[in-house]
Parts: structure tokens; sequence; C-alpha cells
């Protein structure tokens, strides 16, 4: 008979943490689940799977403890906690697996605490993209990192949950290189909410407004993604604004540890800051749209079946594939200029970007000839009729010159 396959204790059952658990339940692991939401505990029972109350019962026959909450402060209290913390209570040799997105640097915290208390047991890093979809069916992208043997201890979970399961070097390598895609999913779930808010503001029907962006140059794994939600909100969620904003966040407070300055991501964590400011931080990060449509929270969804109506200011569905390929642009200039700051490997990073919810065709077509030329915009082939375009679509600028000429860096 074949070995019976490893306990995993699975701590966070949110919208991915219950696809990542129930796959692994479903593909014969024995799984206890454990969230601070009683509810969600309660529909992972539903499917079968064993549920503790605390997690320091939820870990006590694991060998491997999977933690997918929202935060460093809830890891930090799923495992330290004085009344009902897991530290204390793992079995020799388990294997803490980290998919939740924490920054790098508490990981190296998290090492040394453990270090100290629980030499015995072992962490490795390995952060998650793929969304809600992906997790229930065992196909995400993973990035882990720590010690080649705790690899390959762990591989049979990882590779239970995954498509794509990457190795990057040492302990926090999976959440440099997690970080680094984040940049472009920041930005790129933004954008598609300023997209189509742009288009429904124009007056376009919207539903055939998204069927042409997505198959321009203009598209975006998150605009393909979201969309879709937008024009019939009966669909997904997909994920919190919360979510994303924390993410951003741990990106732009290590980008000022390193001081290499990211704009672009700067902009849009503002616009994650005001709309969880705004209340929105629990809804779907599709949510962003209303922060642009403020009078109008609903017009995309209106316009889905609109008949073509008169442009307003004379914006075509090309200004705005134009003011989607500029921001694709910047956002690999400057993601991939900082995953070679934080000494990542850059062929691994567009493996991973290609493969994950980050991807934009901009992304794929460019990417090469960036790298050639230190991810300047210059390097771009063909960037000057590119340029023309954008800046002849930027009224306030159609007419000076030396805006054109030095507009690209």
């Amino acid at each position: 008979m074949p070995a019976s396959k490893p306990t995993v204790a699975f701590a966070g059952l949110g919208a991915m943490g219950y696809g990542m658990a129930a796959h692994l339940l479903n593909s014969g692991f024995p799984v206890v689940g454990y969230d601070v939401s009683s509810p969600l505990m309660d529909r992972f029972a539903a499917h079968g799977g064993a549920v503790a109350q605390t997690p320091r019962e939820a870990v006590k026959e694991a060998e491997f403890v999977i933690c997918m909450v929202a935060t460093s402060v809830q890891a930090t209290q799923l495992f330290f906690d004085e009344v009902i913390g897991a530290a204390q209570d793992l079995r020799s040799d388990a294997t803490i697996i980290m998919c939740a997105t924490v920054a790098p640097t508490y990981m190296e915290a998290l090492c040394k605490r453990l270090g100290e208390f629980r030499p015995d047991v072992h962490l490795i890093d390995s952060p998650v993209s793929g969304g809600a979809g992906r997790a229930a069916d065992g196909t995400l992208s993973i990035f882990s990192s720590g010690e080649e043997t705790h690899l390959d201890h762990a591989s049979l979970v990882l590779e239970c949950m995954s498509s794509k399961l990457y190795r990057l070097g040492g302990l926090g390598g999976g959440s440099k290189a997690k970080m680094i895609h984040q940049i472009f999913a920041g930005v790129n779930i933004a954008m598609a909410s300023e997209a189509m808010g742009l288009a429904a503001t124009a007056g376009f029907n919207t539903r055939e407004a998204f069927d042409e962006l997505r198959i321009r140059d203009s598209n975006s794994w998150m605009f393909s993604n979201r969309v879709p939600h937008m024009l019939d909100p009966t669909l997904g969620p997909y994920s919190a604004i919360n979510i994303i904003a924390k993410d951003v966040a741990i990106i732009t407070k290590t980008s000022r540890e390193y001081g290499f300055p990211l704009p672009l991501l700067s902009t849009a964590a503002q616009l994650y800051m005001l709309g969880v400011s705004s209340g929105l931080g629990q809804e779907d990060d599709c949510a962003l749209l209303r922060l642009y449509l403020p009078q109008q929270c609903g017009l995309v969804y209106d316009l889905v079946n609109a008949s073509p109506g008169p442009k307003a200011n004379g914006i075509t569905i090309g200004d705005i594939e134009s003011l989607m390929m500029g921001v694709h642009l910047a956002a690999v200039s400057e993601a991939m200029s900082f995953c070679e700051r934080l000494s990542v490997d850059v062929d691994l990073m567009f493996d991973i970007v290609s493969n994950a919810a980050g991807s934009s065709s901009i992304f794929l077509e460019k990417f090469a000839d960036m790298r050639n030329g230190a991810w300047s915009l210059r390097a771009v082939n063909g960037i000057d009729q590119l340029r023309r375009r954008f800046v002849s679509q930027m009224s306030p600028y159609k007419d000076d010159t030396n805006f054109l000429t030095n507009s690209v860096v």
C-alpha cells in the first residue's frame, strides 16, 4: 500500500486559503483548518476537513503548518500568542510553510525568533500567486525559498498546490520575488479600474470596449480577470482591496529601506489607501472603480449594452490603449530595476511574471528590449513612434516639441 500523506495544519481559510486547503484535502492530505472566523471554519468542516479552535490545537499532529493569514501581525499572533500560539506545541521537525505575503525582513525576524524558541522546527518562505480559482485547482505559482533540505522535504505539499513551483535561494528570496510580482499586480489592478472608468465616462459600450482592449497591446492578466466583475457584479469576488493595499504597502516600505524610488506603485498605493479610508477595504478590488466614478458608481455596468454615443473630449479606444501601454511600460522599467536592486534573478522573474497574475502584453513583448537597455524606455524597439503616439493624445502637450523630445527617460 502507498504511504499515507502527512498531516497539514492550515491557518487562514480566506478566499485563497480555503481553495488551497480544500485542494490539499481533495488530494488525500489530512488537513486541520484554523481561522479566526467561525463561518470559514464551518465551511471547511462541511467540505470534510478537520478544524481546530486554536492554532495550538491545530498543529499538534501536523508535519507541515501552512500559514496563509493576511498580515505579518496575524502570523506573529498565530505562532507566539501567549495563550493560543502554535509555536510551543509544534511537533519536533515540523515545517512551517509561510505562504502569506510578508516582507523579507519579517521572514528574517521570524526565523531568528523560532531559532531561539524552537530550533527543532524548520521554516520556508513560499508566497503564492494566482487567485482563488487557481488555488482551488492546485495550479498556483509558488515562490519558495529556504534551506534546500527543507524545500525538498516540503516538495510533496508544495507541488500539490502549484503548477509552477520556483526555488529562489535562501530564506526571504521568495518574498522578494513576490514583491516584484506585486508591483505589476498592484499597478495593473488600478489600471483596469482607470481604463474602464475612462471608457464609461467617454460613453462607450463598456463590454465592447473591454473586448477590444483585451485583444490589443493594452491587455494584462489583471485587466482580463477583473473587468468581467465590473461588467457583471454577480461574478467574483476576487480579492479585497485590503489585500492589495497591504501588499503594496510592504513593497513601498521596503523600497524606502533600500532608498529606491517606486513612483508608479506609490501612486497606486495612494489609490488603495483612499479606497480603504473610504470604507471599501473589505470589498473586491474592482471596487476601486468607484474612486474614478464617485457620482456614477454603476456606470460601467449600466453601459454594458449601450449604443455608441458621442465620445467625451474626443476620447477613442486607441487613446485608452495608449494610456494602458504607457503605464505598463513604466511598470516594467520600475519593477525590473527594483528586481536587480534586490538581486533577484531577472530571467527567473520573467518566467514568474509571465506565468502569473502580473503579466501583460507589454511585459511579454518589450521585456527583452528593456533588459538590454538597463530597463530604460529608450531601449524599446519602436519607442519613437510610441512616444509620438502617446504625446499626440495628450492635448496639453501636442504642440510642445521640447516635451516630445524629453519625455522618455
